[in-house]
C-alpha cells in the first residue's frame, strides 16, 4: 500500500496493523491516567486538601506521562539489515523506504527516529567535532546551536531520502584527531588494518542523529534507536550507559547465514543480556530459502539455526524470531500477501 508523502501521516487503509491500534491504546490510556491526575489534583485543591509539596508531586506525574516514550533500541553489527527492519516494521505504508538501507555500512551515527511537535520535521546532526568536549549527547539536547538542521520536505520524497543519507556520511581523519574523539586505539591490534594509505582513520561525520518525523506511531510516543556497528557502540557512551540500557525493547538483529559471530557474543554479553524486552531476530532467512530442497528442508535448517542462536546468547527459542525484513517489506509495498507471510515478520510484529 502506497502512501502519500505530502501528508502528515500515510494513508493506512482498512488494515490497519495491530501494532499500530496497540499504540493507538496505549497513547489513550496516558491521556486518561493525565485526565485522571488533573481531575484529582482540582478535586484536592478544591476541598482544600493539597498541599505544595503534593501538588508538585501530581504535577511531576503529569509531566512525566505526558512526556513518556516507549523505545526501542536496533543493535547489530553492519549488514545485518537494521535499517531495512525498521522500514518493514514501521514504513512500509509509505510505500518506499525512508531510511537508507543498501550492502554495507548505512548507519554510522546513533540515530533516533522520533516526533517532536515543537520542531518542523527535520534531520537534526550533532557534529563528531563534539566528542573532544567533555559535554554527552543529553548535554547537547539543549544547546540548539550545536546541531545542524537539515528540513524534511515531506512533498518531495526523493529529497527526503537524500537527506536521510546523511547518517551514513565518513571522513578522515588524522590518527591524533581520532584519538582525541575516542576513535582509535593504537592497542587495538585490529585498528592498524583501518589506516588508509595516507594513515588516516574513517569517522563518522557526525556524533549522532535525530529525525524528527510525524509518522503516527512517533506521534503517539514511540521512539526508534537506530545504532551504528557494534564496533562503535563501545566508542560512544551515550549509548551503554544511557540509550541501549533505558531501552524498553532491544531488538538485537543476526544476519541468518552466519549466526552469532564473536563480536555478537561480546556486544550481547556486555551491552544488552537476557532480560525483559530483549529479543534476538535471525533476518535475512530468505538467504536459506535453496530452491533445490522442499520448503520443509528450508524450514528446518532456519529451525536449526534458530535453536543454534537460542543457545548461543541463553535464549529460550521462542525469543529468536527468524525473518526476512526485505521480502516483508516488499510484500507490504506490493500487497503480495504469501510473501509477507512467508518473511515471518507477522509473528515479530506481535511480539
Amino acid at each position: 500500500m502506497t502512501g502519500s508523502a505530502g501528508r502528515d501521516e500515510p494513508a493506512r487503509g482498512d488494515n490497519v496493523s495491530k501494532m499500530v491500534q496497540d499504540f493507538e491504546q496505549y497513547s489513550a490510556w496516558r491521556q486518561n491516567v493525565m485526565a485522571a491526575l488533573a481531575a484529582y489534583r482540582e478535586w484536592v485543591n478544591a476541598a482544600e486538601l493539597n498541599d505544595a509539596a503534593t501538588d508538585q508531586r501530581l504535577l511531576r506525574a503529569i509531566d512525566r506521562i505526558r512526556d513518556d516514550k516507549l523505545s526501542v533500541a536496533f543493535v547489530a553489527e553492519f549488514s545485518r539489515g537494521k535499517s531495512e527492519l525498521i522500514n518493514a516494521l514501521f514504513f512500509a505504508d509509505y510505500g518506499q523506504r525512508i531510511l537508507p538501507s543498501a550492502a554495507g555500512r548505512t548507519t554510522m551515527c546513533p540515530t533516533e527516529l522520533m516526533y517532536d511537535p515543537a520542531f518542523p520535521p527535520c534531520l537534526r546532526l550533532l557534529p563528531i567535532e563534539t566528542r573532544a568536549g567533555q559535554m554527552s549527547t543529553s548535554d547537547y539536547r539543549d544547546e540548539p546551536s550545536a546541531w545542524t538542521v537539515l528540513p524534511l520536505d515531506l512533498n518531495a520524497p526523493d529529497r527526503m531520502h537524500e537527506t536521510f543519507k546523511q547518517v551514513s556520511l565518513t571522513r578522515y581523519a588524522s590518527i591524533d584527531e581520532a584519538r582525541s574523539f575516542g576513535l582509535y586505539d593504537e592497542t587495538d591490534p585490529d585498528s592498524a588494518s583501518t589506516l588508509n594509505d595516507q594513515g588516516q582513520v574513517e569517522i563518522s561525520l557526525w556524533r549522532h542523529a535525530i529525525i524528527n518525523f510525524p509518522h503516527p506511531l512517533l506521534k503517539q510516543g514511540l521512539v526508534i534507536l537506530d545504532t551504528p556497528g557494534l564496533n562503535a557502540i563501545g566508542t560512544e557512551p551515550e549509548l551503554t550507559l544511557n540509550l541501549i540500557p533505558n531501552a524498553h525493547a532491544v531488538l538485537f538483529i543476526l544476519a541468518a547465514e552466519t549466526g552469532v559471530t564473536k563480536s555478537d557474543i561480546e556486544v550481547w554479553r556486555t551491552h544488552i543480556g537476557a532480560g525483559t524486552g530483549r529479543i534476538a531476530v535471525l533476518n535475512k532467512i530468505d538467504a536459506m530459502w535453496d530452491e533445490l530442497k522442499s520448503e520443509a528442508e528450508n524450514d528446518a535448517e532456519i529451525a536449526r539455526q534458530q535453536a543454534s542462536v537460542a543457545q548461543l546468547l541463553a535464549l529460550e527459542t521462542r525469543q529468536v524470531y527468524p525473518v526476512s525484513a526485505q521480502k516483508a517489506l516488499v510484500g507490504k509495498i506490493n500487497g503480495d500477501m504469501a510473501l509477507l507471510e512467508k518473511s515471518r515478520l507477522a509473528a515479530l510484529e506481535s511480539a
